[in-house]
């Protein structure tokens, strides 16, 4: 019996990287093209409206099959459970033409992203709201 050492590239992180500080320019850029704006925009109404975050995690998703077979051995259970939750649909291939895993892939950042914004948009729109105040007052 013999060993093999294989080294893996884990690139998930920094998909999710990707698409999360693009979100954060996303909302930056909507902030200052919407000045009076006086709540949190929501993620998925004011951003995706004209797509802009399907966009973003597009970009930010592995396009080559090395590393999406990576991804779901290093990551399968997180992200069978990000497509499960989703519930787009069967693992069954019926509608997958590259398979399901592809698109669990894509659930995966999805619910990263919005997990992120969740989590952190409120703090940044809160210190854009406190900018601008001081804008108004100096």
């Amino acid at each position: 019996m013999s060993k093999i050492t294989v080294e893996l590239e884990d690139t998930l992180q920094d998909c999710v990287n990707k698409a999360v500080d693009a979100v954060r320019d996303e909302l930056l850029s909507y902030l200052k093209a919407n000045p009076d704006t006086d709540r949190l925009p929501c993620l998925n109404n004011d951003f995706d409206y004209r797509g802009a975050i399907h966009e973003i995690i597009d970009g930010a998703f592995p396009i080559y099959t090395n590393e999406i077979d990576t991804i779901m051995f290093l990551h399968g259970d997180d992200v069978e459970s990000a497509f499960d939750d989703a519930g787009i649909g069967t693992k069954d291939g019926a509608g997958w033409p590259m398979g399901w895993k592809p698109a669990a892939i894509y659930c995966y950042i999805e619910q990263q992203v919005s997990e992120w914004y969740d989590r952190e948009a409120e703090e940044i729109f809160s210190e854009w709201q406190a900018a601008k105040t001081e804008e108004v007052t100096a």
